[in-house]
This record gives C-alpha cells, structure tokens and sequence, in this order.
C-alpha cells in the first residue's frame, strides 16, 4: 500500500466530502462533525477560515490514496499564544480503517504541526469505547490526562471523551 498524502481542503474537494460523509450515522459514532450530515456551506467556512493572510485557527486537510478522497483530518482550536491545537483524523470508509492509514495521516499531521505551525501541544479527545483510536493516538506519544465525562450524545446515550496530549520539548 502506498502512503496517503495530506492535501489542503479545497473548493474541489466539496463534493466529495459530502457525499462520503452522506451515511453520517455510521460516522456518528466517531464524534463530531459526524454527528449530523455534512454540507457545502460548512466546507466553504473551513476553506474561508485558512485563507489568511493571518494564522488560521483551525486547518482542514482530506487525506488522499491514489487519488482518491478516503478521509479527513484538522488541526483546530488552535490557541497561538500558548503553541496548542487540537487534531483530530476520520477515515471514512470502513473498508479503509484498520490498515494504517489513520496512523500515517497522524503522523503527518504532527510533523506539520510541530514542524512548520510550531505547536508545542496537540491535544486528542477520543470517544469512549473506540479503542482503536485510543490505541493510535497513545502508539504515537500521546499520553493520557483524563476524562470528560458523558460529553458526547450519540444516539440518545451520553458517552465519555478521553483527553490526550502529545507536548514537544520545544
């Protein structure tokens, strides 16, 4: 398997992300934005928001193998002062998880953020019970801090969020 390539999400990339994200019960259970249908306007307010010429607060990325779309991921509520961000990845397709994939596209997402954003701290929520997430995050030096308890709705039942942080030495 070829790696996945990190791309900035562009008008292009709307259609796409919509229509992957239109079955948004089976991504529901990985935490927001998938809790509800995904749309143009919110994908147009994303791209808006890193057109600088200022620091962005959040970057959104799509997460391309071989040309194709297969997920996303960000870098958001992004706070300069302090050098913090939150990250976040989904792949899509079920078909697409579990190989990898997620792994890299992290991987990547933290050399950037650490590298040419600067940020000293990444912070990772990951829902309670998706212990592949949990178990992505942690292989790549994120260290657990702690619960928030029943945070997130999903389908009518209250579920934890596990916070996470990767700190550099810088």
């Amino acid at each position: 398997m070829p790696g996945v390539a990190l791309r900035a999400l562009a008008e292009a990339h709307i259609h796409a992300v919509v229509e992957a994200c239109a079955d948004w019960e089976e991504l529901a259970p990985y935490g927001a934005p998938y809790w509800r249908p995904r749309s143009p306007a919110e994908l147009q307010r994303r791209i808006a928001a890193t057109a600088g010429p200022s620091l962005a607060s959040e970057y959104s990325l799509v997460i391309v193998e071989d040309g194709v779309l297969i997920g996303e991921c960000s870098i958001h509520a992004i706070d300069w002062r302090n050098r913090v961000g939150e990250v976040a990845v989904c792949i899509w397709r079920p078909a697409h998880r579990g190989h990898g994939r997620g792994h890299d596209c992290l991987r990547q997402l933290m050399s950037w953020a650490t590298g040419y954003l600067g940020l000293h701290r990444l912070e990772a929520r990951v829902l309670g019970g998706l212990e592949p997430s949990m178990g992505l995050v942690l292989s790549l030096g994120f260290v657990y801090e702690g619960v928030l308890r029943r945070r997130y709705l999903d389908g009518g039942r209250w579920r934890d969020i596990h916070m996470l942080a990767y700190v550099t030495d810088a």
